[in-house]
């Protein structure tokens, strides 16, 4: 899917939540580096009409990537943190569902397999792409063939890491463990020309 596009719901909250990490000096640079400086006076509607296409939001991943340098991986998941956090505002019903089950009965496991399906099925609402998410080996992996973040780039290296800072937000949220107890490692990558961008996804001794 290259020529999908997000919502602008789903656009805006991406912005936002990187002018958030990297203040408002660095995001406007960024912005004219990906040329999508008509963002800098005023932001996408939040609606769900088609927005950024699936190449301009890799393009802006991939120029804060180049910016940062070899810091450029973690800016991209601090903004996926921070995009997580505004997810759970904006779907209070994927919130309320997570909240109610964790205080039930539930093994970590069950608890991070039903958080992975909610988020999937917002990702499908918001951009249109199919995540899908399994178990195996000790570990959950979520594939997206269809991933939004690296449509058109050359890289050397898996480069998806603000989905990725995504989702480690969410195990964290969910199980509440600090960051640095959640592993979210992409190991294949459609910007290294792999079928798919697929994460495998662990917390420790109790996955």
């Amino acid at each position: 899917m290259r020529d999908g596009r997000l919502t602008n719901r789903y656009a805006r909250q991406i912005l936002e939540a990187a002018r958030q990490v990297i203040g408002p000096d660095l995001w406007a640079q960024a912005l004219m580096d990906a040329g999508l400086e008509r963002y800098q006076r005023a932001l996408p509607p939040a609606n769900l009409d088609p927005g950024l296409s699936f190449a301009e939001i890799s393009l802006f991943c991939w120029r804060l990537r180049e910016r940062f340098g070899h810091n450029g991986p973690q800016v991209l998941r601090r903004i996926g943190h921070e995009m997580l956090r505004r997810d759970l505002e904006a779907y209070g019903w994927v919130a309320n569902l997570i909240r109610l089950a964790v205080g039930a009965p539930q093994s970590p496991r069950e608890l991070v397999h039903m958080a992975l399906q909610r988020a999937a099925d917002v990702v499908r609402l918001e951009t249109g792409s199919a995540p899908h998410v399994w178990w195996d080996e000790g570990y959950f992996h979520w594939e997206n063939p269809s991933c939004p973040y690296c449509v058109g780039i050359g890289s050397s290296e898996p480069c998806c890491d603000l989905p990725a800072g995504a989702l480690e937000g969410l195990i964290a949220w969910v199980l509440g463990k600090p960051l640095d107890g959640v592993q979210v490692v992409e190991v294949s990558c459609r910007g290294v020309q792999e079928r798919a961008c697929r994460y495998r996804i662990g917390w420790g001794a109790e996955a």
